[in-house]
């Protein structure tokens, strides 16, 4: 979508929180009889039409590939080494895996990424416009406010990682283009921006968000935006900017008064958002979803389709190495013996209630992710936890020489997932090492592997993992040096064709 047409459709999701949410509500031009001042007239509206914008993060836009944001976690994981596909499976999703898709300019990934984290942005900027004229408490209008801004700074955030060069801290200005920066709902076509401009746009939102949520009262739900969840993000972009004291500092401070699952609750499937771990995620409930409109239709363990049946997601047999027998994370994907396959009865035959007989059964399947009913692919899906907060926090003093500080902070989760753990004695790049370990077997398919990759100067390497059935058609089988082209998204075509103040990628 050109972004001299982003108003067009800003308001979209404003004017259809009023009504009753259809599957194609986001494929329907808004009504010319709304007005966007009566949309957002009053303070309750702004809390509405805000709502809007946190269900169209997990909302099917036109197919199985683009299920809002959780698609977009999904190529994450599947673009990175750690997620293997144990059979060539289904058409959807495999353009990332073999990473096709997003160096095609007429891939439905690059067309849909690109617009959908600008309809977060211009619907975030709607509410913005007019959110300090409304009359209203003064602490629920800081706390909308200070959501749309987080918004509008996650939604830059995610869109320059895959669009734009990594942010690189030993080089200054990093000139290199970024993505256009989006304040105001303008019909003027925008110039793609520096990767240092956007970044220090995402932090001026982020840093404002954090104060307006400062005075806001408590958040009702956690699908929404808070203080503590707005620091979490701040965290995360210090960190990519390897700007290592701040991302340490509001890592500490997101997770403040949070707790770490139980040993039974990592178990239950993720898909609780009431688990105490949970800082922020989305709450999807079936009556709003498509039958494969989930995050779970392709990443359950249990739900029973042509992506799950055939295909299981395993981990990389490396990684898996790596965790301890006394992990219980190790306990997440089948090690192989019969002993164990009782813990992984698969998808399940929703006529019988029984384990599917025709599902592919293969060592190291994971069930990390289970649908609460079988027949539904619907679960919660987690955004943010504590266990995040605690890893940033410790990679960040690694990396700034804080050998102390960072075992410190790595410990609690550690030993919360193996007893045995005893406070690391590494220091320098084998703490950082080990850090990164922790971090990818903590946050396995919760969509971080491919960025971080990048953020860190990282080469993709799937060699001796597994993953070869998937790959053996077409795509990569290859090492991806770092700072290849290739770990750029390109630029939509009918944005180039739309937009002629839009540079291409390489």
């Amino acid at each position: 979508m050109k972004l001299k047409r982003l108003t067009q459709y800003a308001l979209l999701l404003i004017l259809t929180a009023f009504a009753s949410c259809k599957k194609t509500y986001l494929d329907t031009k808004p009504s010319d009889q709304v007005s966007e001042a009566d949309a957002l007239s009053t303070v309750a509206n702004a809390r509405v039409a805000l709502n809007g914008i946190y269900r169209a993060m997990y909302m099917q836009y036109s197919d199985q590939e683009q299920d809002g944001f959780p698609a977009l976690m999904i190529f994450s994981d599947f673009m990175g080494e750690d997620i293997v596909h144990s059979a060539a499976g289904t058409v959807y999703f495999r353009g990332g895996l073999r990473w096709t898709d997003h160096r095609s300019v007429s891939s439905d990934l690059n067309y849909f990424s690109y617009r959908f984290f600008y309809k977060i942005i211009a619907n975030a900027n709607m509410i913005l416009s007019r959110i300090d004229d409304m009359d209203g408490v003064a602490a629920e209008k800081a706390a909308i406010k200070g959501e749309a801004l987080a918004l509008r700074g996650w939604a830059h955030y995610q869109s320059v990682q895959f669009f734009g060069k990594r942010y690189d801290a030993t080089t200054v200005p990093n000139s290199q283009p970024g993505i256009p920066i989006l304040l105001t709902n303008s019909l003027d076509a925008q110039p793609r921006s520096s990767v240092e401009d956007v970044y220090k746009q995402i932090t001026t939102d982020l840093n404002a968000a954090i104060t307006s949520l400062s005075s806001a009262g408590a958040r009702a739900y956690k699908t929404h935006i808070d203080l503590n969840v707005a620091k979490g993000l701040r965290a995360r972009v210090a960190l990519t900017m390897q700007d290592w004291p701040n991302a340490a500092k509001y890592a500490a401070e997101a997770r403040a008064g949070s707790s770490l699952m139980s040993a039974a609750d990592y178990f239950s499937g993720f898909n609780n958002l009431a688990n105490a771990e949970w800082m922020w995620g989305a709450n999807q409930l079936a009556d709003q979803l498509p039958t494969y409109g989930s995050f779970f239709a392709y990443m359950s363990a249990n739900f029973n389709s042509a992506h799950t049946r055939p295909n299981p997601k395993l981990i990389n047999s490396k990684l898996y190495a790596l965790i301890t027998a006394t992990d219980i994370r190790k306990k997440l994907w089948w090690d192989g013996t019969t002993a164990d396959a009782v813990n992984f009865p698969g998808v399940i035959n929703a006529s019988t209630g029984q384990p599917e007989p025709s599902q592919r059964k293969a060592r190291y399947q994971h069930r990390k992710y289970l649908v609460k009913d079988p027949t539904v692919s619907v679960g919660d899906i987690p955004y943010m936890r504590t266990a995040e907060m605690y890893l940033i926090e410790a990679e960040a003093n690694a990396r700034a020489g804080l050998n102390d500080a960072a075992v410190t902070a790595l410990f609690p989760l550690a030993v919360a997932r193996d007893p045995s753990y005893k406070k690391s004695t590494k220091t320098g790049q084998a703490l950082i090492d080990e850090i990164m370990i922790q971090r990818r077997v903590e946050l396995w398919g919760e969509g971080f592997r491919f960025l971080d990759l990048k953020r860190t100067n990282s080469p993709l390497d799937r060699s001796g993992t597994g993953a070869t059935v998937a790959l053996a058609t077409v795509g990569i089988t290859t090492p991806i040096p770092a700072g290849d082209v290739r770990w750029q998204f390109l630029i939509p075509r009918r944005e180039i064709e739309s937009n002629p103040s839009i540079e291409q990628n390489p």
